[in-house]
């Protein structure tokens, strides 16, 4: 019921999406004595969503053997679509946090969390195409790891504006998410990089989907008090 709760929230809301762009560069991590990586990845989540970047090779410093680096010779570009809404009161665009994991991953392929950055998406939307050159000092989740931190261009394009309720501002993974930071998601190897993401419960789109329906009535009879649509503040 939480996400029907969700949707109802959302009548007479704005929303608008936009197509996130991350350029993956260095990863450096400090290891404690007893521990070196194989491989490292950057896996970029919310939720079910998992978007994940290419491994490198982790690669220890001449003068420090428990400190060295994984480089993308070439940026590891990856794109994820996003939603954000409005609040109707100040306009503003409302917060989403999505999760950067850094992993490990082993020579039989098994993956092993090490550290975790949120990033609040609402600070780098913005009407106008923008870019961002981020250095973000992940927080340790491993005690086989003493600090960590990622090198990345973050890039952003909008895409279309509309009410919240509209088909093509809804997403299954919208309609799960919520803005508590300290989301990261499980290890389960799913890859989605569009908001249609499926729900867990076999029985919840059809629910949804008559929500829906529902939603649409309430809305068209809600409409002569529906907020302005005004432009997007980044």
């Amino acid at each position: 019921m939480g996400s029907v709760w969700k949707r109802l929230q959302r009548v007479n809301k704005r929303a608008a999406k936009f197509q996130f762009t991350v350029s993956y560069h260095q990863i450096t991590v400090e290891t404690t004595p007893k521990w070196k990586p194989t491989k490292l990845c950057v896996v970029w989540t919310r939720r079910g969503r998992r978007v994940v970047s290419s491994s490198q090779l982790w690669e220890p410093t001449m003068k420090d053997p428990n400190l060295g680096y994984a480089i993308w010779p070439v940026p590891d570009n990856r794109e994820v679509t996003v939603t954000l809404f409005k609040d109707p009161r100040t306009h503003e665009l409302e917060d989403k946090s999505w999760t950067y994991i850094l992993e490990e991953v082993s020579g039989s392929g098994k993956r092993r969390q090490l550290a975790s950055a949120n990033v609040n998406m609402r600070k780098y939307a913005s009407v106008d195409s923008s870019q961002h050159q981020l250095n973000l000092v992940l927080k340790p989740i491993s005690k086989k790891i003493i600090s960590a931190s990622l090198e990345c261009t973050l890039s952003s394009v909008f895409l279309r504006e509309g009410k919240a309720t509209d088909e093509d501002m809804q997403s299954m993974a919208s309609l799960m998410s919520t803005n508590n930071n300290s989301d990261i998601a499980t290890l389960g190897d799913f890859d989605e990089e569009d908001d249609s993401t499926e729900m867990s419960q076999p029985h919840s789109l059809s629910e949804v989907l008559d929500l829906t329906h529902q939603l649409e009535m309430m809305t068209n009879s809600l409409s002569g008090s529906e907020f302005a649509s005004t432009p997007i503040s980044g």
